[in-house]
């Protein structure tokens, strides 16, 4: 008798690798995995950081893969309700709308102890109060307006922000601790927003999913450079308190509770999304 072995029918494949329109927690945590390997190795973050020195000297922005906009659509939404999808990407549009106000806090804490990496933040500001753009926020301040595109995309309703309320610039007689802290907020909140951004196309496909990866290249090229930098300048000291860095994420969400119209249910997700992220990179399961 012969015995003949059933093919597996093709299934679709996207930037997240296999998509099921019924992914169950072990296909999403693969899902992530996959990402993962695709955009946060070691070699690519290692050529991200690698690239700061020359950003000092010549800066130069990444470029955008061109984005088809008028492609997306809610078909393209992966296994989760299309609501919560849209609570996320109208959080995240909240979050990074204020880009000029953090730009100008990042500067004025660094200007001080290391001039290069200050103007690679927020720029250089001439004798008439005009700034000239920093790289960090040239790149940056392309991420509120795709994701508010994504979402009048999915919704066909132009999306109100209510931007993050920035604290801004607050020194002690520590520089050098004020730039630390600073620098630790800054790498925690690149992290959370590599998190929530795998997230979001680990449940994506298509147009959309294309778009998002956009804005999660540049997180993952910021962190790199703001960990290269807080390893110069601090070392294993800054190891010790990096530890913490959850913590500081869902401290600085419920710090802008009352800021946000969407982004307060990101609160329990953004917990869950460090988790999932962590036992992708660890093995485990949660």
């Amino acid at each position: 008798m012969i015995i003949r072995r059933q093919t597996r029918p093709n299934r679709p494949i996207d930037l997240a690798g296999y998509r099921s329109d019924r992914p169950r927690y072990r296909h999403t945590r693969a899902r992530v995995l996959r990402l993962l390997n695709r955009y946060v190795t070691i070699d690519l973050l290692s050529d991200r950081l690698s690239d700061l020195p020359a950003q000092f000297i010549n800066p130069q922005p990444r470029h955008w893969e061109s984005i088809d906009s008028k492609g997306i659509n809610r078909s393209q939404i992966v296994g989760i309700h299309p609501e919560t999808f849209l609570q996320v990407i109208a959080g995240a549009s909240e979050i990074e709308a204020p880009i000029r106000a953090y730009s100008q806090e990042s500067r004025s804490y660094l200007e001080r102890l290391h001039p290069e990496m200050a103007q690679f933040m927020g720029g250089s500001i001439a004798a008439d109060g005009s700034i000239t753009l920093g790289l960090w926020e040239k790149e940056e301040r392309q991420h509120a307006p795709i994701f508010t595109k994504i979402y009048q995309q999915l919704t066909e309703t132009k999306l109100t922000i209510k931007p993050n309320l920035v604290q801004g610039y607050i020194p002690t007689n520590n520089p050098w601790a004020d730039v630390q802290q600073h620098v630790l907020a800054r790498i925690t909140t690149e992290w959370g927003a590599v998190s929530v951004y795998l997230w979001l196309m680990a449940h994506s496909t298509g147009e959309l999913q294309q778009a998002i990866a956009q804005p999660l290249q540049d997180e993952i090229n910021h962190l790199a450079k703001f960990w290269g930098f807080s390893r110069w300048a601090f070392a294993d000291s800054f190891l010790h308190q990096f530890q913490g860095s959850t913590r500081h994420i869902l401290a600085l969400l419920r710090h802008h509770k009352s800021d946000r119209t969407y982004g307060n249910d990101l609160l329990g997700r953004t917990h869950r999304l460090h988790k999932l992220w962590c036992g992708c990179a660890s093995g485990t399961e949660n």
